[in-house]
């Protein structure tokens, strides 16, 4: 009986997190934005779910995950209301956010395109932390890499802090819309883990240096194709 105590002991050390392994989202002021909502529903290409109510499920996901590690999570919305732009910005800036991230799934006519891509507003303020998330998604969600652009929401321009939007993937393509809509959660899920995985990344990078304003968390501080 003590060995196999013993070993359950060594098992659980072994598969348990240590707390440095997410010491460096610990109090970190996370901005969330899903995207739309409200009288804007955003894609409608998917029958049975709008872009809108995916873009919120996604996040609360994420939000739920992020905070699992000791992140300080703050959401533009938690229902399906309508905000401008301006509310989303002025959110982000008055609750001092450290990074923005705007949760989106992109439409098209054609429900065989599908594929992720990052849009960043400003260059040295957003384009490489749109980058690093977007590596994330690119290399885990198993669509096509759309690369990153440059787009200019007010979102992206007006936050004083890092802002991506993602566009994830395409809600409009079939067999996205089939696996958003069977009921399991598990594509919703992978998306968040893609996310949060990127924002893990961004926050585990070294301060910047003096003369790189181009990205990387503060140091001391712990859409074309719609």
């Amino acid at each position: 009986m003590r060995k196999i105590l013993l070993g359950l002991l060594i098992l659980l050390f072994i598969f348990t997190p240590t707390a440095n392994s997410t010491s460096h989202l610990d109090g970190r002021i996370i901005i969330l934005d899903p995207g739309h909502g409200g009288s804007d529903p955003g894609s409608t290409s998917c029958q049975g779910l709008t872009e809108a109510d995916a873009n919120l499920e996604i996040a609360l996901l994420l939000k739920t995950k992020l905070e699992q590690s000791g992140a300080d999570v703050r959401m533009t919305r938690e229902t399906d209301e309508t905000l401008s732009n301006k509310d989303r910005y002025d959110f982000a800036n008055n609750n001092n956010g450290e990074i923005l991230v705007s949760v989106h799934l992109n439409g098209s006519t054609n429900p065989d395109t599908n594929g992720t891509q990052g849009l960043y507003g400003k260059k040295n303020k957003d384009q490489k932390f749109t980058q690093v998330l977007h590596q994330r998604l690119a290399s885990e969600l198993g669509v096509p890499d759309l690369g990153i652009t440059n787009f200019a929401s007010g979102v992206l321009l007006k936050s004083n802090m890092p802002a991506t939007i993602q566009e994830t993937v395409f809600i409009s393509n079939s067999d996205e819309c089939a696996k958003l809509t069977n009921g399991t959660g598990v594509r919703q899920q992978e998306i968040a883990d893609s996310l949060y995985n990127g924002i893990s990344d961004w926050f585990s990078q070294p301060p910047p240096s003096d003369g790189d304003s181009g990205g990387g968390p503060p140091p001391g501080k712990g859409k074309p194709q719609k």
